[in-house]
């Protein structure tokens, strides 16, 4: 294909983002492919972490900072979700990947499938195969409103024998906020095979909607009964390299079950992480800085649906509801890699959507300063009128 190659070397771009592992893969690109953010980190977060340094407290988890932690997590999914759970009910592991591994180590037996709506965030395909447990793949479907579990497919594929649905709410890579009814009916078949949900949570503070965030545990009794619960503060204050995560326990029995294994677990878990947690979660500014990161967001979300639909023929988009992921739809381009495609001739590294079961499809994060995501946006357009000439 006869395309320019386009290069935003000599840009001026924010040191944070030049630094970043966003940047540092794809030398000579924008990057717009994992999903941390190029945004920056809180004030209280950062004096936090040098509070941490000054008291010289860099080493390992003591039991009054993880319960400062527990407690932390257990206001905050009362405060801003209606979410009553313990502080004993809280889990620490240091990712959700981690913490998804240790449910398919714990909760399943030996052999059981893993059911995975697709499109999927990578390891929630990959990492139960890991584990000796196979994957059924149920893809969604798309219209006017956006993706949609099949929760027919679901349903066969617990017929079947599967033990364990992964859901991801809000979705990661289709920004989706699945509604309270969607959940609901979700739990109900769920709930009719005896399996189990494990619901990864950790994009939740990130709406870009009036629409709040429902956790799945709290649409019925029901749902809590079967769902183990992930999140972090990771994605919505930008820490995910600190390394701490939550597993939350609605089921007092799951509870049960994994304060036999927790200590092994919480050895992974950054005392740092702890402590930006805390502020994260407590501390008012970093609240006002979270409300002034959405604002940005929102905005950022309506520049890519406006370069989208004004500028790239052949190209869908239907607005991220939560997260900072915008799902693009390119299969109309008619190229086998349309990140690829992207990569080389407009200089933006994102991710393809084959990685996500979405071939065709390519992951924009869309957390970028604003002349650089407008750059990102301005050479995408381009490379799609050229293709779509050819």
């Amino acid at each position: 294909m006869s395309l320019p190659v386009i290069s935003p070397v000599g840009m001026d771009l924010p040191a944070a983002t030049t630094r970043s592992l966003l940047a540092t893969k794809y030398p000579g690109a924008i990057g717009a492919w994992v999903a941390e953010m190029a945004l920056g980190v809180s004030e209280p977060i950062q004096e936090a972490l040098l509070r941490e340094a000054r008291n010289g407290t860099l080493g390992y988890n003591d039991p009054t900072s993880i319960q400062l932690g527990r407690e932390s997590v257990s206001r905050r999914m009362h405060d801003c979700y209606g979410l009553d759970v313990a502080p004993e009910a809280v889990g620490f592991v240091s990712d959700v990947v981690s913490g998804f591994a240790a449910v398919l180590r714990h909760y399943l037996s030996a052999g059981e499938a893993v059911v995975v709506p697709t499109p999927a965030y990578t390891p929630f395909l990959t990492v139960p195969k890991q584990f000796g447990h196979p994957v059924v793949e149920v893809p969604g479907t798309y219209g006017p409103a956006g993706h949609r579990m099949d929760l027919e497919g679901i349903d066969r594929a617990l017929a079947d024998g599967a033990r364990l649905v992964v859901l991801c709410n809000p979705h990661n890579p289709t920004g989706r906020s699945f509604t309270p009814e969607e959940l609901a009916a979700l739990a109900r078949i769920v709930g009719s095979h005896r399996a189990r949900v494990f619901s990864d949570e950790i994009h939740a503070p990130l709406a870009l909607t009036s629409r709040r965030h429902v956790p799945y545990a709290c649409v019925s009794k029901l749902a809590a009964d079967h769902t183990i619960t992930a999140t972090s503060a990771s994605k919505a204050w930008n820490t995910a390299g600190l390394k701490c995560a939550q597993l939350i326990f609605t089921s007092s029995s799951d509870a049960a079950r994994w304060n036999t294994v927790a200590d092994f677990y919480v050895r992974s878990v950054s005392r740092l992480g702890v402590a930006a947690l805390v502020a994260a979660y407590e501390e008012q500014a970093a609240s006002e800085w979270l409300a002034k990161t959405l604002f940005r967001l929102r905005s950022n979300n309506t520049m890519v649906a406006d370069a989208v639909a004004g500028n790239m023929p052949g190209v869908e988009y239907q607005p991220a509801e939560s997260t900072y992921l915008a799902w693009l739809d390119c299969t109309r381009l008619g190229v086998d890699a349309p990140a690829a495609l992207f990569r080389q001739h407009a200089a933006v590294a994102m991710c393809e959507g084959a990685e996500f079961a979405g071939p065709g499809y390519v992951r924009l994060n869309f957390a970028l300063p604003e002349p650089v995501l407008e750059q990102a946006l301005t050479a995408m357009s381009r490379v799609v009128r050229e293709v779509m000439r050819q």
